[in-house]
């Protein structure tokens, strides 16, 4: 009968999502299994759940006798041209402006005084975006970009990987949608199953800026800005308690949801995503990192 250490070895994988759901949902568990309220204790339970997908990798990669920093070092490069770390800020806010005007053809009332959060806001967004991605749902793409697609992309194509990723990676927070500590326990049904759909999409986007850059300290900071910025559409605070609330928020997530689709599909028709390295498996069965960014394709 194969070792647990052989298996590993031989699915690296499948492995490590079995890891990613096995460790996060454990870490999560007494938050749901004692009911606990919103506090310091469940959010920090929360943010070593978010470990999971990091940590997995790590387990597959010892098991399997590679060297952890010599994986993540060249995809947690930084010195990249400006234009990128404004891509990562200005694509969730395409997102809200195109989700807003979606929104609005659909009759839903707008308030515009919901993005007048101050200057101040404004000027330290980058910090909060850094944060978020240090702190917050950002670390998860050590897992996701750093580890699973890399090896995704050595057998099937950057679009399928890409969205493969995105449905385990929303099914992955399925917890949280069954307690009030989490935003989504709060969510109607039908909010819930359209922010899924717009995680894939946002899978997709996100393999886009891997596959360009080579970095996961990108896709972290994408991550990280998406999480921060995905909640302006501009819904009237009238509706707020009323009868149609449910139904507002429903629309504000849907129409998000398909903005963030049509610029993943955009990105598919004009970056040819497909035509994206695939990455060349090493001896070990592990794609080769002798490149800078693991990726055959500019690194700038």
């Amino acid at each position: 009968m194969p070792s647990i250490q052989t298996r590993i070895t031989a699915h690296p994988v499948a492995a490590f999502f079995f890891l990613a759901y096995a460790i996060t949902w454990t870490i999560n568990a007494p938050v749901l299994l004692f009911d606990m309220a919103p506090s310091w204790s469940t959010w920090g339970l929360f943010t070593l759940g978010a470990l999971g997908p990091f940590l997995a990798a790590v387990v597959v990669l010892w098991v399997s006798g590679e060297s952890v920093r010599e994986w993540y070092k060249p995809r947690l490069r930084w010195r990249l041209r400006l234009r990128w770390y404004a891509i990562v800020v200005v694509l969730p806010l395409v997102f809200v402006a195109l989700g807003t005007v979606l929104y609005g053809l659909l009759g839903y009332p707008i308030d515009l005084g919901v993005l007048d959060l101050g200057v101040m806001f404004y000027l330290t967004l980058p910090a909060f975006i850094v944060f978020e991605a240090i702190v917050g749902g950002g670390k998860e793409e050590l897992g996701w970009r750093g580890f699973a697609l890399p090896r995704l992309q050595a057998r099937y194509g950057a679009l399928q990987s890409g969205v493969f990723i995105g449905v385990l990676w929303a099914l992955w927070h399925l917890p949280m949608f069954f307690t009030a500590s989490a935003p989504h326990g709060t969510w109607p049904l039908g909010q819930q199953v359209l922010w899924g759909v717009s995680v894939v999409g946002f899978s997709v986007v996100l393999t886009w800026l891997y596959n360009e850059t080579g970095s996961v300290w990108l896709a972290m900071l994408g991550h990280g800005a998406i999480n921060l910025l995905s909640g302006l559409v501009p819904i009237d605070a009238a509706v707020v308690g009323t009868p149609i609330y449910d139904e507002v928020r429903v629309a504000a997530i849907g129409t998000f949801a398909v903005a963030v689709w049509v610029v993943a599909l955009v990105l598919v028709a004009t970056r040819g995503m497909d035509r994206l390295s695939r990455e060349p498996a090493s001896t070990s069965g592990f794609p080769d990192t002798t490149s800078p960014a693991g990726n055959p394709r500019r690194a700038d």
